[in-house]
């Protein structure tokens, strides 16, 4: 066995660790949220953008626990989408940017259907 496959194990068990914390931490703020939305769905001061917000961020450290679980350029596409559609719909965004946004995010789905080559084992 040589040293780089050694120090290949260990980085993909470091990442395990890390994904493992990550989707530890991911529940644990989740939990959170939930419990700090219940008792102001029925008051008048809920702040939809602030739930909002937060749900879309924990949907991305979900995406991002996926990506370091499976290392496939699919995975990279559907955090950057979710990155893009965030900031477009949490942030008040000008005009321009909107049109940038939509842009990328047309482009990412061209690229997922037209670049990517699926590769069917023969059985």
């Amino acid at each position: 066995m040589t040293l780089q496959t050694i120090m290949q194990k260990m980085a993909f068990y470091v990442e395990l660790v890390l994904s493992a914390f990550l989707l530890l931490v991911v529940i644990a703020l989740s939990v959170r949220l939930i419990a700090q939305s219940v008792p102001q769905v029925w008051s008048q001061q809920i702040d939809v953008m602030y739930y909002l917000e937060s749900a879309m961020t924990l949907a991305i450290g979900i995406e991002f626990v996926k990506m370091l679980c499976t290392h496939t350029s699919e995975t990279i596409i559907e955090i950057l989408l979710f990155a893009i559609s965030r900031q477009m719909i949490v942030e008040h965004l000008s005009a321009t940017e909107t049109i940038l946004g939509v842009g990328a995010i047309a482009g990412l789905f061209a690229v997922r259907k037209y670049l990517f080559c699926t590769i069917h084992k023969e059985t």
